[in-house]
């Protein structure tokens, strides 16, 4: 027999514990030693094998061991091919996942994106991402072999451009990602309406029809490189936080514009428009002038008349 095995260092996760307190177990009910369990998981130098050192580490609970070493651990541990190999793989796996999970949840900060706020590539591959560390941010050689299994291989090199943003994937790669996430088949149509909606919106635009009918305005270059200026600019209002994490940019337009109104709302005060008196330039009709041209002939008949009253006869006469 080798010598005891350590414990578990008090401040390992209680996942991380979890596991390793389980491939102890396996180990102890075998009644063997990690270089026995080594040269069952195969001879060296091939896929398979794991040395003795390396499942001895993955037992210590001092870090998460990738899930290949886990899965060749609990096959090593007992009678090949059994049911019970198969109970002790989705034991291990099960385990695994919590614990990877619990070790990618301080990485989960802030809130996914909802799925009509994704629209471009880049943001697919970061909600692809946030998926990934859900499912316990798996490598991405088991990404690859999960999705080898499942029936359409995505390289690892593919995948971690999608994930990145850098390429858009085909439905095909999505599905194949979205099962090696874990994510539910309703969850997957969801993505699978937000590929349609970027690959709609990337492509080229119709020529305008001759004849009867409207062209469509996206086909207008300025057209198109305001699309785009409009979506840098989102990206750049949402890295900064002008846009909110549950809002899409037109609610954000719609808040600005809601700000600006509060504003002129409030400053109103100062150019209130005040009703002006009506004046007395309004149009005439015939009877108001006419009537209007008798008032000024009596005032000035009464005028003349208090003049030649107040002023001798030779002046009145020397003056007219």
């Amino acid at each position: 027999m080798g010598r005891p095995t350590k414990p578990v260092a008090v401040g390992t996760s209680p996942r991380l514990r979890a596991l390793a307190a389980y491939l102890r177990q396996l180990k102890d009910e075998t009644r063997t030693t990690y270089a026995t369990l080594s040269e069952r998981t195969g001879p060296p130098n091939t896929p398979g094998y794991r040395g003795a050192s390396t499942l001895s580490q993955a037992a210590r609970g001092t870090h998460l061991p990738p899930l290949e070493t886990v899965l060749a651990y609990a096959r090593a541990a007992g009678d090949p091919g059994s049911h019970s190999t198969q109970r002790r793989e989705a034991t291990a796996l099960s385990l695994w996942k919590a614990a990877a999970i619990e070790k990618a949840r301080p990485h989960l900060t802030g809130r996914g994106r909802r799925t009509r706020q994704v629209r471009t590539p880049a943001s697919l591959g970061q909600e692809l991402t946030r998926l990934r560390l859900r499912a316990g941010q798996p490598s991405y050689s088991a990404i690859e072999k999960a999705t080898k299994a499942d029936g359409h291989r995505v390289p690892r090199s593919t995948a971690h451009l999608i994930l990145n943003g850098k390429v858009l994937p085909s439905r095909e790669q999505l599905s194949a990602l979205l099962k090696a996430f874990d994510v539910s088949v309703v969850d997957a149509a969801q993505w699978h309406a937000v590929l349609d909606r970027i690959e709609d919106r990337r492509q080229p635009p119709e020529l305008p029809r001759r004849g009867r009918g409207y062209a469509c305005a996206d086909a207008d270059p300025a057209v198109q490189e305001y699309l785009e200026r409009r979506e840098r600019d989102e990206e750049i209002k949402r890295r900064t936080g002008q846009i909110h994490p549950d809002e899409t940019y037109e609610d954000y337009e719609e808040r600005m514009r809601e700000r600006v109104f509060q504003q002129q709302t409030s400053d109103d005060w100062l150019y209130e428009d005040y009703d002006e008196p009506e004046g007395d330039d309004e149009p005439e009709d015939e009877a108001q002038r006419q009537a209007r041209a008798a008032e000024q002939a009596a005032f000035r008949a009464q005028l003349k008349a208090l003049v030649e009253r107040a002023t001798p006869t030779g002046q009145v006469a020397d003056h007219a």
